[in-house]
């Protein structure tokens, strides 16, 4: 075809030039006026403050915690030592399998690879190793995402232990009646712990990302009124207990408990059984939703030091005993922690934890081992882990970023490498 046959007349020229600019305007409108209903839509569905806080931060991250207001948990002025001595052949590599393939990494690779910033391993009572990356060091505060649950969980243990709740069987009705007569007169503590469905959840796993901030995930993590989020809570589809689901609001409802049986803050109540009797080494923070609401993040924001997230670890791997004292009861940390055989609850999600040997026990993950014992974990959304092997007396902390990789494995693989 020759070039004159496909010449376009200068006046068609102009014209198509016109139409595409209104078309390109068109179009751009088109994208202006989405954008807007989308956000006008997430303000309604949310409130402003909610929204706002998730359009200027996106996904939550290891720092975002930054943002909220919170409590401080003072420490008791005597700190409890910990013993300390390196161990010279400490692992350089370690090789474990998981989910059929096999890996290997030379550590300090594999601290790269993952922003590991703190990794701490105590074994018999002696620190043997810990170590600090990328600008992160003994005094750096971090925060701990789900590692929270499992502080919770211990505050409920203690708050039994005191009288201030009856048992893990009472009915959550006993302590909010507002829930009364919603379908939710069967749940019970034990439930929450557990992570039974119950209650309904609706999480931003799989979802369409557009979808995501509409998700529950989003509206508890962002929102500056938690107590009115959770009082609002409706039955799920699947009976009480029926299956396990991962619910951000049990622990927040698990909050709420502990506050009104306590008649104080949780982070005093923290502070006041924990903190200053294990004689932690640091002072420790609980964010919160708002100055206003003042609830702790009792699901997802409770934030210390790798060296106290470690003597947490050694209060369980030590029955709940801290120097000569017992700071919580040697029966929940055996209630808390060991595999129930009886548990033949299907999984709705975290699947691969299950067909991994894995299970869950009010608010910790555990850990089948091939020889029959068992570990479990504080377990943070970016890999923060407090680990305890009672088969081998260790405790590991692994702080940091990047949440995809299988730290549990390697951990348990780590400790069991040297003598």
């Amino acid at each position: 075809m020759s070039q004159r046959s496909v010449r376009i007349p200068q006046q068609k020229k102009r014209w198509w030039a016109k139409w595409g600019l209104k078309m390109s305007a068109g179009l751009l409108g088109l994208v202006v006026l989405l954008v807007l209903s989308y956000l006008a839509a997430l303000m309604i569905d949310m409130g402003p403050e909610t929204a706002y806080r998730m359009i200027t931060n996106g996904d939550s991250t290891p720092d975002t915690y930054k943002i909220f207001p919170y409590w401080t948990i003072a420490t008791g002025g005597s700190v409890s030592a910990l013993k300390t001595a390196s161990l010279a052949n400490f692992p350089a590599t370690v090789t474990f399998s998981y989910n059929g393939s096999q890996y290997t990494s030379r550590l300090t690779d594999l601290f790269a690879q993952t922003d590991t910033q703190a990794f701490i391993v105590i074994r018999n009572g002696t620190v043997i190793y810990e170590r600090y990356l990328g600008g992160a060091s003994r005094d750096t505060l971090f925060t701990s995402f789900s590692m929270a649950k499992s502080f919770t969980s211990a505050l409920i243990g203690i708050a039994i232990d005191e009288g201030k709740i009856k048992s893990v069987n009472d009915p959550v009705i006993k302590y909010m009646p507002e829930l009364k007569g919603r379908g939710l007169d069967r749940l019970a503590i034990r439930d929450m712990l557990l992570m039974s469905t119950g209650v309904a959840y609706w999480s931003d796993e799989n979802l369409f990302p557009p979808l995501a901030p509409f998700s529950d995930n989003a509206r508890q993590y962002f929102t500056p009124d938690l107590r009115t989020l959770i009082l609002s809570v409706r039955p799920s589809s699947e009976p009480i207990g029926a299956d396990f689901y991962y619910n951000e609001f049990y622990p927040l409802l698990e909050g709420l408990i502990l506050e009104r049986v306590t008649g104080e803050t949780i982070a005093q109540f923290t502070q006041d059984t924990l903190w200053k009797p294990m004689g932690m080494e640091y002072p420790a923070t609980w964010s919160l939703d708002s100055t206003e609401d003042g609830f702790e993040k009792t699901n997802s924001a409770f934030n210390a030091r790798a060296i106290d997230f470690a003597r947490f670890g050694l209060l369980f791997l030590h029955q709940g005993r801290w120097n000569g004292r017992q700071i919580i009861s040697q029966q929940w940390v055996t209630e808390s922690t060991t595999p129930d055989r009886s548990d033949q609850r299907p999984w709705l999600d975290n699947i691969y934890w299950k067909q991994a040997g894995g299970y869950y026990k009010y608010h910790w993950w555990g850990l089948h081992n091939p020889d029959g014992t068992y570990d479990y974990l504080a377990w943070g959304k970016y890999n923060e882990i407090i680990y305890v092997s009672p088969s081998t007396n260790t405790v590991v902390v692994r702080l940091g970023g990047e949440r995809s990789y299988p730290w549990p494995f390697a951990i348990r693989a780590l400790i069991r490498s040297f003598p």
